[in-house]
């Protein structure tokens, strides 16, 4: 999307150029409002230069008279009354090229520029053989080096993510990389392999995330290193590998129920408002009333966001998360990481966790206690995190993982959020099903209804131990 602001100096040169520039009809009502506009604004700035001649005529006038005497007392009012009708035609003339820049920006046809995702051209193979195995322990330098020589690599395949996890979790993290015969790496896969009783033991490419999968340029070579990997599962005695990615067509058993909910941003704020919509923006205007304000920082505002997420985790049924999992992300210099939290007479109420990577703005995590949920503090902080997102420079905000037309798809398809499917990929032993370990999954629902029930004591001191087997 183009973040370049709207001319309006070039819009008022020559309107109909750059009408045609932005193939607009100069005949729609939309074209025929910015012409009026455009008219508007010539006529205050006649009316702001010949105000200001006037100011200039009264302040001559000063030199010919003597101070204190009444005609200076006369002058003086005179300046008054010309400097306020300066300021008031200066206001409208703000005003009206306010209500221009909204018009000329809703006319522009913005050059649609995908979101950074991560995919592998379809087009492209690699010419000369390969072979695949694993990463030996003094090649992560040269690993790391490959992986932010991708285009849009997904945050979560970055070298600081597995130390993170497995500090937090200690879940050990794998890679197993495509090699050419002079030894250039041509891909690879970063495999998290998670060891419990309750599911076994199985490599996930990214667990907690939405972002992995394999990495490469060539199409062959994710073909190969998949192949691979089927004998690897075999001879680790995994039960499976899932391998999550927005890439289509990689040939093995997979499931495509969820999308990313993600919205292009503008260059400025009123642009957003604009583009809500009138519904919105009045859910997000309600909460006023409560007065709400917001903070975003970093470790200062953990106790406050953890209090308001474990809650929300317990109402909702899922166990929490340790706060050690967040704290070790925040506290990770290469991670973009920050917190939002906002307080309704100075006690949190709704909280996100927020992770900045390739201009996108992303929040994999959010809550509000229910009894916020009148107020739409949600809302209202939703929207403030959107105006930090575009203040931070980010091009897009991904509202996280949904169902199709689940609740949360429609929470967010509200806002203008556009849905991205996600491709995840299991190499399964033969005849093996594909696993659900998620909340939908029917016999996690006795589970979930007991879990409500529980002291939010209790289940920030059992959740952990539960939730981090869970990816």
């Amino acid at each position: 999307m183009s973040r370049s602001k709207t001319d309006i100096k070039a819009f008022l040169i020559a309107p109909e150029k750059w009408l045609a520039e932005q193939q607009v009809s100069g005949s729609s009502h939309e074209a025929l409002q910015a012409c009026a506009l455009a008219n508007a604004i010539q006529s205050e700035k006649q009316a702001l230069k010949r105000e200001k001649a006037r100011k200039a005529e009264v302040a001559k006038d000063f030199k010919t008279v003597a101070p204190g005497s009444r005609e200076h007392d006369q002058l003086v009012e005179n300046m008054r009354v010309a400097s306020d009708a300066f300021k008031e035609v200066e206001r409208r003339l703000k005003e009206t090229e306010r209500a221009l820049q909204e018009a000329l920006a809703a006319l522009v046809v913005d050059e649609i520029t995908p979101p950074p995702l991560f995919h592998i051209p379809s087009s492209t193979s690699a010419a000369e053989p390969f072979k695949v195995r694993e990463l030996a322990e003094g090649e992560y330098q040269a690993w790391s080096a490959f992986v932010r020589s991708l285009e849009n690599v997904p945050n979560y395949c970055l070298p600081a993510w597995s130390g993170i996890i497995e500090e937090a979790f200690s879940h050990p993290t794998r890679v197993w990389i495509a090699v050419s015969n002079d030894g250039r790496i041509l891909g690879g896969v970063p495999l998290t392999i998670l060891n419990s009783r309750l599911f076994g033991r199985f490599a996930v490419s990214v667990p907690f995330f939405n972002y992995g999968g394999v990495l490469t340029r060539y199409k062959n070579v994710a073909y190969g290193i998949l192949e691979h990997l089927k004998g690897v599962r075999e001879q680790e005695a995994w039960k499976h590998i899932e391998i999550r990615t927005m890439q289509p067509g990689l040939a093995l058993p997979s499931l495509s129920r969820k999308v990313s909910m993600i919205l292009p941003l503008p260059s400025n704020t009123p642009e957003m408002d604009r583009r809500l919509g009138a519904k919105v923006r009045a859910q997000c205007k309600k909460a006023e009333a409560v007065e709400p304000r917001i903070r975003i920082g970093g470790l200062a505002l953990l106790d406050d966001f953890y209090r308001v997420f474990s809650i929300n985790m317990r109402d909702l049924g899922t166990p929490v998360y340790s706060k050690v999992w967040f704290r070790t992300i925040l506290s990770r210099p290469a991670v973009r990481a920050s917190l939002a939290v906002v307080y309704v007479q100075d006690k949190p109420v709704s909280a996100g966790f927020l992770l900045g990577h390739n201009r996108m703005l992303e929040i994999p995590w959010a809550s509000t206690v229910r009894s916020a949920n009148a107020m739409d503090c949600n809302m209202w902080m939703y929207r403030q995190i959107l105006d930090y997102a575009i203040t931070e420079g980010y091009y897009f905000f991904d509202f996280g993982r949904s169902t199709m037309e689940a609740g949360t798809y429609r929470f967010k398809k509200q806002w203008g959020a556009v849905p991205f499917e996600h491709h995840w990929y299991y190499i399964l032993p033969e005849g093996g099903e594909v696993p659900a370990i998620n909340p939908d999954n029917p016999k996690y629902q006795l589970a979930i209804a007991v879990w409500k029930r529980l002291p939010v004591w209790v289940t920030r001191l059992v959740g952990p131990s539960l939730v981090k087997y869970i990816p």
